[in-house]
């Protein structure tokens, strides 16, 4: 009988969940948890970057209003292999948002989910991205990204 194994991911750190990478374009923006600036500048090697195309944007919303100006925002600066983490209150917090109210507007922006976890013991992220089979077809096709199917 095959059983089914928990991982335990609490050795590693919030920029090892987030996959913060060397020389990385990141743009951190609202209350993120302390200390998690520098150590995605630490993991990255750089500094955080306020404009231009990015590789990872970490964001605090805090209510679907917010959620849906961060897709604006972010989605056309995402480099195709970028990723967008939305970083929200855990349950039992007074701004907690259901991560599951925010796919729908990703995937009105053609971004799938793929990952959440949790950032510290108030916050937890959700990782957004270009599906793979959109990512070439993307960047050649210069799509008029009004988001119509």
């Amino acid at each position: 009988m095959a059983t089914t194994t928990e991982r335990d991911y609490g050795h590693r750190t919030a920029v090892q969940k987030l996959g913060v990478q060397q020389g990385q374009r990141i743009e951190v923006v609202g209350d993120v948890g302390p200390g998690l600036r520098r150590e995605v500048k630490e993991a990255c090697g750089r500094g955080l970057v306020k404009s231009g195309e990015l590789d990872m944007a970490i964001v605090l919303v805090e209510s679907l209003e917010d959620a849906e100006q961060v897709f604006d925002s972010y989605r056309p600066r995402l480099r195709d292999t970028g990723s967008l983490w939305m970083i929200t209150r855990k349950r039992g917090h007074d701004r907690y948002i259901n991560q599951m109210l925010l796919v729908p507007g990703a995937k009105k922006r053609l971004l799938i989910d793929n990952k959440t976890c949790s950032v510290d013991d108030e916050r937890s992220g959700i990782r957004f991205v270009v599906p793979r089979s959109l990512r070439k077809a993307a960047a050649s096709s210069g799509s008029d990204g009004d988001g119509s199917k």
